[in-house]
């Protein structure tokens, strides 16, 4: 009988059942692919922001290395200035007269006096008519001409020298190194 039982008349068709599979495994695998497709594309933008991000922080980064470059360019040009200067420290004198600092070259001289911050320049000629307009700014009783003579300037030390002699100063010299500043300052 029991074998009578299992072959009874009422059968049962799976298709329907095997269609629904089917169907919701093909719209799990469309789902799957969507969201692959999504993914990819959220990790491709993030990928973009930090790349952005990062360009942009590099400019900047390249703006502020420029500005320090431009800095230190600068410094550096000061010091050099800085470097290219001699300080002559005002010696006393028995007259008690003050010092007239005078820088000469082949064609160009400068003037300064004590705390005196800017120089006074003037052309360099053999005739020295520059020099010469000069020297009635100062008083040969109350000051003397201390001179710092390039090499390129001897030619033109002698005139001046002479121009200040016959005006009654007092003149001192002293060699010089043609690139240097002279300024004169107190101890």
């Amino acid at each position: 009988m029991p074998s009578k039982l299992r072959h009874s008349s009422a059968r049962v068709s799976f298709f329907a059942f095997q269609d629904m599979i089917t169907t919701v495994t093909g719209v799990l695998m469309i789902v799957m692919l969507l969201l692959s497709l999504e993914v990819g594309q959220r990790v491709a933008s993030a990928d973009a922001s930090p790349s952005h991000t990062a360009r942009e922080e590099l400019n900047q980064a390249s703006k502020q290395l420029a500005a320090n470059l431009e800095a230190l360019r600068q410094r550096q040009a000061e010091l050099m200035a800085l470097s290219n200067r001699v300080f002559v420290v005002r010696e006393e004198d028995r007259s008690g007269r003050q010092p007239i600092l005078v820088a000469l070259s082949a064609t160009r001289g400068s003037c300064s006096r004590l705390g005196q911050t800017n120089l006074v320049e003037f052309l360099v000629s053999t005739s020295n008519p520059e020099f010469q307009k000069l020297l009635p700014q100062w008083n040969p009783r109350t000051e003397r001409l201390v001179f710092y003579v390039r090499p390129s300037g001897v030619a033109a030390f002698d005139s001046c020298r002479k121009l200040a002699t016959e005006r009654g100063f007092i003149v001192g010299y002293d060699a010089a190194e043609e690139e240097k500043e002279y300024i004169l300052t107190s101890r």
